[in-house]
């Protein structure tokens, strides 16, 4: 017989023949995407209005980050990538300095966000670690219908 937590969590039942590094991992992941889907579920219950049904200008961009190790070649499989980026989310703020939107580029697609027209900063602000970007702050100016690219590149620091 199935336990409640296996029937709503599939994934935890695999767990058990994980080493002590792979349940790290798993978990460090599914807490990093909750705390994604919080600081979403935060800013977007204070009313920002976010979605393409809520703005007409577009923000969109790659984003780089690296490197990942001393020495490279490095090779970092697709959730380690996913959870590298997960520390470095970008924020979008008001000229006053309030953060509107939050967001985590993706490592493959970059980034895309619907903002109302504006002057609004760009930041990297919660980084985790040494490392930087010299893009970053970056004013940009949205007008209606317009979509600005703004590519980004973060150093991690790492030598």
């Amino acid at each position: 017989m199935k336990s409640p937590i296996t029937t709503f969590f599939p994934f935890v039942a695999h767990l058990s023949g994980m080493t002590g590094m792979e349940t790290g991992r798993v978990l460090f992941i599914m807490v990093l995407v909750i705390v994604t889907i919080a600081v979403a579920v935060a800013l977007n219950g204070r009313g920002i209005p976010m979605g393409p049904a809520a703005a007409n200008a577009t923000l969109t961009g790659n984003v780089s980050i690296g490197p990942f190790c001393p020495a490279e070649p490095c090779t970092l499989s697709r959730d380690q990538l996913v959870a590298a980026y997960a520390t470095r989310p970008i924020s979008i703020a008001k000229p006053g300095g309030s953060i509107i939107a939050s967001f985590v580029a993706d490592p493959e697609t970059g980034y895309t966000v619907s903002l109302q027209p504006g002057t609004y900063t760009v930041v990297d602000i919660r980084h985790q670690g040494i490392g930087g970007s010299r893009d970053l702050p970056r004013t940009v100016t949205l007008r209606s219908g317009e979509t600005v690219r703004l590519n980004i590149s973060i150093d991690t620091g790492i030598r």
